[in-house]
């Protein structure tokens, strides 16, 4: 009985220590792609971003639905990382609007990201705006 458990664990010396260059190579390598599709994985966040209005000289936005919106984005870690510390602003173009009450469609070229991350919605996708004369 004794003979079969020294077999036995003469067998199991065997397996770990044969060819033991390749086995290290093979563990390298899976380590490289574990690591690798680990560091490709998608994150997902939210980040509320407020939003600016440029008027013409003499007009001013007297108001608007939201004065935030909500930003939806994908991506690396590390990239995502970097993006939720900055503080961003939206910016609205609206030297052409006179007096009168608009809605401005917010679209994802409006948002600006580093590459490497997009945007997956906008809460929400357009804002109404009422701009009148400055008294």
């Amino acid at each position: 009985m004794k003979n079969k458990i020294i077999k036995n664990s003469d067998r199991i010396k065997y397996f770990f220590t044969e060819n033991i260059s390749y086995k290290l190579v093979a563990l390298f390598v899976a380590l490289i792609l574990w690591v690798s599709i680990l560091g490709r994985r998608d994150f997902v966040t939210t980040k509320e971003i407020e939003v600016l209005f440029l008027t013409s000289n003499g007009y001013t936005v007297t108001s608007q639905s939201v004065d935030r919106v909500k930003v939806k984005i994908s991506g690396a870690q590390p990239l995502m990382k970097k993006y939720k510390e900055r503080s961003l602003n939206l910016t609205i173009d609206a030297t052409e609007s006179k007096n009168g009450i608009f809605e401005y469609d917010i679209y994802q070229g409006m948002i600006d990201l580093p590459q490497g991350l997009r945007v997956l919605s906008i809460k929400p996708n357009s804002i109404k705006v009422e701009i009148s004369d400055k008294k």
